[in-house]
C-alpha cells in the first residue's frame, strides 16, 4: 500500500499521493503543509445583573439565556 507523500507522514494514500489529512488541506488551503490554529473560545461572564457565571450564549449563563428566551416568548403572545 502507498504511503502519503508528504516527509514524515506514513498514512496511506487517499487521493493525489496524498493522505486524507494532507489531500483535505489541499483542498481547503492550497497547500498540503498549511497548518491552521485551532480557534479557542474567549471565556466571558454573564452580562445579568450580580451573575459570575461563564457566559454560553449572547452573553448569558444558560439560567440567564433560557430565562431571558421564555420572557421574549411571553411577551410575543398576543391576549385578546
Amino acid at each position: 500500500m502507498k504511503t502519503c507523500g508528504i516527509d514524515n507522514c506514513s498514512k496511506p494514500v487517499k487521493a493525489r499521493d496524498l493522505c486524507s489529512m494532507h489531500h483535505q488541506r489541499l483542498m481547503r488551503h492550497g497547500d498540503p503543509n498549511t497548518v491552521m490554529p485551532r480557534r479557542t473560545k474567549k471565556l466571558v461572564d454573564c452580562s445579568w445583573i450580580n451573575c459570575s457565571s461563564q457566559a454560553v450564549s449572547k452573553g448569558l449563563c444558560v439560567k440567564h439565556y433560557y430565562i431571558n428566551r421564555v420572557l421574549k416568548k411571553n411577551e410575543q403572545i398576543d391576549v385578546r
